[in-house]
């Protein structure tokens, strides 16, 4: 496994070394601009949970994908764009354009600082309880769309929950206690958002597509209890 994950490792710095080259560095304010935005657009197709609970709506069938091939790629490019970032020659840019420089690097460090130290994926179990939980609750909180069409993403959300559940158990390889205890918290009051609230928006489902809602929901509600109890019989050890 280790030799594995190395392998993937060395992989994918190829290729976003690679790709680091073949891009043209930004040096201007109109190019920072355009690096910002479509960073922006990168990270709301690569977290779609996030986006739909900041009001961005396209991505509303998804969950992130927390493979280690795809974690791996999502820190390797933020490194590259707050690399490119880092080496923008700013000195003679006005003092707006230099303030957006500085935030959208602030920003940038932030990631990579958390991505580095913390290692959410490996350490906190809540990231995987929350984009469950998220990942309906961004779909109740504004009437963005006819409830059938929230109520169907809501399905297509809760069919991933049981296999994401398991990149979590996979990932986390140093949970920290507190943050699992936590995390079995959540997941055993989870219940009622599935089961109640979410079910408002089932009046318009044809019998087979709220059948096929109640199948998906009460297997990701088993899987996240599930990861609760596989989190309490681990908790010695941490």
């Amino acid at each position: 496994m280790k030799q594995l994950i190395l392998f993937l490792k060395v992989f994918l710095i190829i290729v976003v070394s690679s790709s680091s080259l073949l891009a043209q560095d930004p040096k201007t304010p109109p190019d920072l601009h355009r690096l910002a935005e479509a960073y922006y657009n990168w990270r709301n197709q690569n977290y779609p949970v996030f986006a739909s609970d900041a009001g961005l709506h396209t991505w509303d069938k998804k969950l992130t994908d927390y493979s280690l091939s795809a974690v791996l790629m999502r820190r390797l490019h933020v490194k590259e764009v707050l690399a490119k970032v880092r080496a923008m020659p700013t000195t003679n840019w006005n003092k707006d354009d230099r303030i957006d420089w500085l935030l959208f690097r602030s920003q940038l460090e932030g990631v990579d600082f958390f991505n580095r130290v913390v290692d959410f994926e490996e350490t906190d179990p809540q990231t995987y309880v929350n984009e469950c939980s998220n990942g309906i609750f961004s779909l109740l909180k504004k009437d963005y769309d006819t409830p059938r069409n929230r109520a169907l993403a809501a399905t297509a959300r809760l069919k991933q929950m049981p296999f994401l559940i398991e990149q979590g158990k996979g990932n986390l390889n140093n949970p920290v206690r507190l943050y699992a205890e936590l995390a079995m918290d959540s997941a055993r009051s989870i219940d009622s958002l599935f089961t109640d609230s979410l079910m408002t928006l089932a009046k318009d489902l044809s019998p087979a597509e709220k059948n096929d809602l109640v199948k998906s929901r009460d297997a990701a509600i088993a899987s996240i209890h599930g990861f609760a109890d596989w989190l309490e019989k681990r908790l010695p050890g941490m």
